[in-house]
């Protein structure tokens, strides 16, 4: 569950956090139809995690302001990879097409924050990704400060903007 300081606006979704105890990996989605079979057990190994964060589905549910989101899959990797910055997602494109494999120019809808200074706008609040090489190549996407350091002190790299490092940014 997510709960938002007030309603957002727009037609809000939630991204929803997934972790596979034997890879070790997270894997993010707003898409119902995989919320739904990971939920049923589909896709085993996979559990709900306690990361998840607001977002919009399509350009029509989110407010003025909010970017497409990027994602990205990786069959040598068995790993998801999202960034909401055009000049990444063209990055990744051009740079690794035989390990990033572009699924969706739109998976989601977010806000990004200021790229000098990683601060979000008025009513949105950080969420930070995070990178480790540890069983492969693996992202988290995590709104929690603490959470953040505490995978930083365990190895993880902060990727994003600012000092804080942050990614991008959702409703508080």
């Amino acid at each position: 569950a997510v709960i938002a300081e007030s309603q957002p606006p727009g037609v809000p979704s939630v991204v929803v956090e997934y972790f596979h105890s034997g890879v070790r990996h997270y894997f993010n989605t707003i898409a119902q139809r995989e919320i739904d079979q990971l939920e049923s057990g589909a896709f085993a190994g996979w559990s709900r995690s306690i990361g998840s964060f607001i977002a919009y589905a399509s350009a029509q549910d989110a407010p003025a302001g909010a970017v497409p989101v990027c994602r990205f899959w990786s069959a040598r990797y068995t790993a998801h990879f999202y960034t909401a910055d055009p000049t990444e997602c063209q990055t990744v494109i051009d740079r690794w097409p035989d390990a990033w494999t572009l699924e969706a120019r739109a998976a989601f809808y977010l806000f990004e924050p200021d790229k000098s200074t990683g601060a979000c706008a008025a009513g949105l609040m950080p969420v930070y990704r995070l990178y480790s090489t540890r069983n492969g190549p693996n992202h988290r996407y995590v709104t929690d400060q603490r959470l953040r350091d505490v995978m930083v002190a365990a190895g993880w790299i902060a990727e994003g903007y600012g000092t804080d490092n942050v990614m991008l940014c959702t409703p508080r």
